[in-house]
C-alpha cells in the first residue's frame, strides 16, 4: 500500500517500520495525572520512491508537545545550556560561520534558538532568535539576545523581512526535521536570504540511523529524516541548492548542510563524496529501510533479553537520562517498573515526574549517586563519553552503563 508523500505530493510513499502506539516522547507526568488517559498516536515511518524523503506517516500536533501551562505560556522539556558538549559544538559552528561567510556588519537569524545558547557566542554580528517555546525563550530574551516567539513560516518571514531586511546566514541545528510545513520554511529562508546569504542546518542523518540502528532517533517531534539526497530534492522545489555538507556526530550522527540560492556558491568534491556515499548506501532504495526494520527488531529482543538475564540474577538496574529516546525504547520494548527501578535525570522540571506511557518515577542524580545500583541503561546513548566522563565514582564502584546503539553492549570504566 502506497500513501502520500507530504514532500513531493505523490501517491508513492511506503511505510516500512512501525514502533506501535506511542505517547508524546518529552510529555511527563505529575502523580495526580497518571490514572488520566494518555494520548497517543501510531509511530509508523515511510520512505517516497520519488523523492526518496523518509517521513513520520503520523504527525503529532504541536500543541501535544509544546504544551501550555496555567498562563497558557508554551513550554518546551530540553533547554540546551544544559550541555557542556552542546555549548563548545555551538562554539565551534559559529567560529566556522564567522570566520567563512559574515563580515562586520552582518545579520544572523536562528531557527529554533532555544535559551540563545548558540547565539550569545556571536559578538561581532547582529543576531536574532525564533523560538515558539516561551520558557526557554525567555532564558535568552534576559541574556539580552532579540528572540520572536513564534513558529517560523513563511508568513513570519514576510514580518521579520519588513522590519530586519534580509541575512547573511540562517541558522538551524537540530530543528528543521520538526517543521511540519517545511515547505513554508524553505520559502521563509528564501526571502530572507541575501544574495551571497548561507542557510546552515544540522540534523539527524539517516545513514547514522540505518547503520546504528538508532530507531530511538525516531519520535513525534521528528517528523523528516534527511540524507543529503532527499534534502537536495526538497530545496529544488523553492531553487534553493546545497553547495557543501559535513558529517558530524552530534546527536548520535549528523549532517550539516550548507544551502545558498542557486549557483551563488561552488559545489565542493565534499559534497559529492556524500552523495556517491548514498548511492553505495543505496538510500534511495525502499530495501535498505526494510533491512533497518529488521534489526530494530533484533534491538529490542536482545535488550529485552538482557535486562531480564540481569534482573533475575537480582541486578538494580535504572535509566540515566529522561530522554526522548529513552520514552522510545521503553515504550516500543515494554519495559516498565518490572526491570528499571528509575530514571535519573539532571533537569529539575523533570525530577519529580513520571515517564511518558511506562510511569517510571524520575529523580535527581543525586538520589543515583547515593544509591547501589549495578547498571544504568543510557537513554541518551549520544552522550555516552561525556556521561561516563562525569560518573567516574560510579564506574569505579562497579557500576555498568548498558548501550544498545550500534548494538546491546555494557560498558565499563575503560570504554572510551
Amino acid at each position: 500500500m502506497t500513501l502520500k508523500c507530504r514532500i513531493c505530493k505523490e501517491q508513492s510513499l511506503k511505510k516500512f517500520l512501525s514502533l506501535g502506539k506511542m505517547p508524546v516522547a518529552n510529555a511527563f507526568l505529575k502523580k495526580e495525572d497518571l490514572k488520566k488517559k494518555e494520548y497517543t498516536y501510531n509511530l509508523e515511518v515511510g520512505f517516497c520512491e520519488k523523492c526518496k524523503m523518509v517521513q513520520l506517516i503520523d504527525i503529532v500536533p504541536y500543541e501535544k508537545y509544546i504544551i501550555p501551562d496555567e498562563n497558557k505560556k508554551t513550554h518546551y522539556a530540553f533547554f540546551s545550556s544544559t550541555s557542556k558538549f552542546m555549548e563548545r559544538h555551538f562554539a565551534e559552528l559559529v567560529g566556522h560561520v564567522e570566520k567563512t561567510f559574515l563580515d562586520k556588519d552582518s545579520k544572523v537569524l536562528e531557527i529554533g534558538s532555544n535559551d540563545g545558547i548558540m547565539l550569545k557566542t556571536f559578538k561581532k554580528n547582529s543576531v536574532i532568535g525564533v523560538e515558539p517555546s516561551s520558557n526557554v525563550a525567555e532564558v535568552a530574551i534576559k541574556q539580552g539576545i532579540e528572540t520572536i516567539i513564534d513558529f517560523f513560516s513563511k508568513e513570519l518571514a514576510e514580518k521579520i523581512f519588513k522590519k530586519r531586511g534580509k541575512f547573511k546566514a540562517i541558522l538551524s541545528t537540530n530543528v528543521t526535521l520538526n517543521i511540519i510545513d517545511i515547505h513554508s520554511m524553505m520559502e521563509g529562508v528564501k526571502l530572507l536570504l541575501e544574495d551571497k546569504g548561507v542557510f546552515i542546518t544540522e540534523d539527524p542523518y539517516i545513514v547514522d540511523i540505518l547503520e546504528k540502528s538508532s530507531y530511538d532517533q525516531i519520535y513525534d517531534e521528528h517528523i523528516w529524516y534527511f540524507s543529503v539526497t532527499s534534502f537536495s530534492n526538497l530545496l529544488k522545489m523553492h531553487d534553493l541548492e546545497i553547495f557543501d555538507a559535513e558529517r558530524l556526530w552530534v546527536h548520535g550522527g549528523s549532517m550539516r548542510i550548507f544551502v545558498c540560492k542557486k549557483g551563488a556558491y561552488e559545489k565542493t568534491r565534499r559534497l559529492e563524496g556524500y552523495l556517491k556515499l548514498e548511492e553505495e548506501k543505496k538510500i534511495d532504495s525502499i530495501t535498505s529501510y526494510l533491512d533497518f526494520a529488521r534489526s530494530v527488531e533484533k534491538s529490542k529482543k536482545d535488550l529485552v533479553a538482557l535486562l531480564k538475564k540481569l534482573k533475575s540474577e537480582g541486578k538494580r538496574i535504572v535509566v540515566y537520562a529522561a530522554s526522548s529516546k529513552s520514552t522510545i525504547i521503553l515504550n516500543y520494548c515494554n519495559i516498565g517498573s518490572e526491570l528499571i527501578d528509575y530514571i535519573s535525570d539532571s533537569t529539575p522540571t523533570k525530577q519529580g515526574l513520571f515517564s511518558p506511557g511506562k510511569h517510571i518515577p524520575i529523580v535527581s542524580p543525586e538520589v543515583f549517586h547515593k544509591d547501589r545500583v549495578n547498571y544504568a541503561f543510557l537513554g541518551a546513548w549520544n552522550h555516552a563519553k561525556e556521561i561516563m566522563e562525569k560518573e567516574k565514582i560510579f564506574l569505579e564502584r562497579g557500576g555498568r552503563f548498558i548501550v544498545h546503539v550500534p548494538e546491546i553492549k555494557i560498558l565499563g570504566d575503560n570504554a572510551f
